[in-house]
């Protein structure tokens, strides 16, 4: 084991230790600080709550005004329960607003750019370390969270401060140090349990240096980080009733795999004969390494890679086939053409299968795409790009000179070890668990992927500068770095965020005081397609209206109808339930107010199972536009109304 890991570690080397900040940096740093929050607090109050805000409001105020975290259907919310605290202490301090509810969120955030300063530092030179906070400070992305009322940036902050600490392990070799780290990250499971891909990062100092025993030492803690994940994830659970199930992502993508691999495979003969030749492709290149133990594992790596790809497993396949023709560029100059030979080979058998699948599905290109590539999902990796899409080419580009480097017998800079660890791993394993996940459930690999971004522009840099003289060298890299930082946060973007004020928000609060500024009569009727937000700001609703197959996961059983589990409302879950509404006699006037949450393109989702035709039809009337231009309220006129108005 021990030459293994030394053959692992001799493929990287070891970034330079840089000397602490001097006072001119403390100074720009410290400015950083200030910007950063300077604009975390601009506008902070000046939206009502949106998303997820609503569910730790509720349960904030619930904590606020009788000790326990309830949720309106009195179900005990312990999701991210230290911030709720932290809420709560705010809403006591400050009183009752979305500006109080969202200050434990900005001073995590100021917080995390702090940090940033002492994990950018393992791998940066002073002034791309400064350029890495700066990043932090200004990334739109990291603004938004720090401005919600939500968990997601406690988790990003937590995650910086484990790696951190692991740091300070790796270069002081004491375990108290790695015990913090472990500290650290159990803290941030109970803020959210996504923390736990972050685990991979325990394994960074001993594969880095072939220390068995800090390899060890970071697989104790990573069983440890494993089990506070089971533990919390059973206590949250716990705390859920039983509820419809909707369909699991990972099930429904397992079950197109197999479907699509069966539409392909209809022939077993075609499958025997494709493993056969997958078989002599690999052999064959092996045969051009120059060493046996090399050659044994090209030829498996090879092989087991075109095996993914007919079974359409394509990113596991692609993965094995690059690490085959790696290992066999590096240890045997014969084996390049061959890799050449099998790759096109490899290129034809997609190029065919792709063509096949799609006629035979009668699928969109999209989908037939995704019927290819199989599990795991590689939406986590398009997720994440969106937060800072010049980060991920830089990193792509970065990743493919360091990968030609390796190839070539040479070794390259230890971030992109930390790379694999911290970002791809992590992101490769989400997409084990989850098939189209959400933006936000990549946010643990985002701030590594600047880190890494800005590493491979510094070695860019350094490496072309190289032929300046010294004094010039400075310049031009501090001239990159603040170059750098402006083209990763995209101004346009960070202008649009701080900017955008109520308009680019889901105006709720606006819907809300419009209700309330009607003076319901009683039997008069409140249909809310947001019913946590709406609860919120009204104090009740009469029911919840979201088409079933997307409230399904959401709502329970109790006493015979189907309810929210956060509120408690009865779901209207389809748009015969609707209209069975507006043809009672014994009600009063009906208001739905609309969500803002959606764009046009998800709405007929939302509204789905007849919900988005009924809300078309003339008997709806809008009665309120919100001032974010999407949010509407329509009346349904009382059926004592509706006649004196015919007659």
């Amino acid at each position: 084991m021990t030459g293994l890991l030394r053959q692992l570690a001799a493929l990287f080397e070891l970034s330079p230790r840089f000397e602490h900040p001097r006072a001119a940096e403390r100074l720009v740093l410290l400015a950083i600080v200030v910007v950063g929050a300077t604009l975390r607090f601009h506008g902070l109050g000046s939206w009502g709550l949106e998303g997820d805000e609503k569910t730790m409001a509720l349960p904030v105020m619930h904590l606020v005004h009788f000790g326990t975290p309830l949720m309106p259907s009195g179900m005990f919310y312990s999701r991210a329960i230290g911030q709720l605290y932290l809420m709560a202490a705010s809403v006591t301090a400050f009183g009752e607003s979305e500006w109080s509810l969202r200050i434990p969120s900005v001073i995590c955030g100021i917080g995390l750019i702090v940090v940033a300063y002492f994990v950018g530092r393992r791998f940066l030179a002073p002034a791309w370390n400064v350029a890495f906070v700066a990043v932090t400070a200004l990334l739109p992305a990291f603004i938004a969270d720090s401005q919600e009322a939500r968990m997601y940036v406690f988790l990003t902050a937590c995650l910086a401060g484990y790696t951190a600490l692991i740091f300070m392990w790796e270069r002081t070799d004491r375990a108290a140090w790695l015990t913090a780290a472990v500290v650290v990250m159990l803290i941030g499971l109970q803020f959210h349990t996504l923390a736990v891909f972050g685990g991979f990062i325990l394994f960074f100092p001993g594969l880095l240096t072939a220390n068995v025993r800090k390899l060890w030492q970071g697989g104790i803690a990573f069983t440890v980080v494993v089990a506070g994940f089971a533990i919390v994830s059973r206590w949250n659970e716990s705390f859920y009733p039983t509820r419809l199930k909707s369909g699991d992502y990972t099930v429904a993508a397992t079950g197109t795999h197999f479907a699509s691999l069966s539409m392909l495979h209809r022939h077993p003969l075609a499958l025997v004969v494709g493993i056969v030749v997958a078989a002599g492709l690999a052999a064959y290149v092996a045969r051009g390494v120059n060493s046996r133990a090399p050659a044994f594992a090209v030829a498996l790596l090879l092989f087991l890679g075109q095996l993914g790809e007919l079974t359409l497993l394509y990113h596991c396949g692609l993965v094995l086939l690059l690490a085959g023709a790696i290992v066999a560029q590096r240890h045997g100059g014969r084996a390049l053409p061959r890799v050449v030979l099998l790759l096109g080979a490899s290129l034809v058998l997609a190029v065919v299968q792709f063509n096949y699948l799609h006629h035979a599905s009668g699928e969109t290109l999209r989908r037939t795409f995704g019927m290819m590539v199989g599990l795991p999902s590689i939406w986590p990796f398009l997720r994440v790009l969106g937060y800072s899409p010049l980060a991920w080419l830089t990193v792509g580009i970065g990743l493919l000179l360091a990968l030609w480097a390796l190839a070539r017998g040479r070794r390259v800079p230890d971030y992109w070890l930390f790379f694999v660890l911290a970002v791809w791993l992590p992101l490769f394993a989400l997409g084990i668990f989850g098939w189209d996940v959400e933006a936000r459930y990549t946010e643990f690999a985002l701030l590594p992927m600047l880190l890494c971004a800005l590493a491979a522009i510094q070695g860019l840099t350094s490496a072309i500068g190289q032929r300046l003289a010294p004094g010039k060298q400075t310049a031009a890299g501090v001239l990159v770095a603040a170059a750098a930082v402006v083209l990763l946060v995209n101004p346009v973007t960070l202008a649009r965020t701080v900017t955008g004020g109520i308009a680019s928000h889901p105006d709720h609060k606006g819907a809300a005081e419009f209700i309330k500024s009607l003076h319901l009569q009683p039997g008069d009727v409140i249909v809310a397609e947001d019913s946590l937000q709406q609860t919120y700001y009204l104090g009740r609703v009469d029911y919840w209206l979201r088409g079933m197959k997307n409230a399904a996961q959401f709502v329970q059983m109790k006493g015979g109808v189907l309810r929210d589990i956060y509120t408690g409302a009865p779901l209207i879950g389809t748009g015969a339930e609707l209209m069975a509404l507006v043809e009672r006699r014994d009600r009063g006037a009906i208001y739905v107010i609309g969500t803002g949450e959606f764009t046009p393109e998800e709405l007929p989702l939302i509204r789905s199972d007849g919900i988005y035709e009924v809300l078309r039809r003339p008997i709806f009337v809008p009665v309120f536009r919100g001032r974010d231009a999407a949010t509407r309220v329509w009346k349904v006129a009382a059926p004592i109304e509706a006649s004196a108005r015919s007659d």
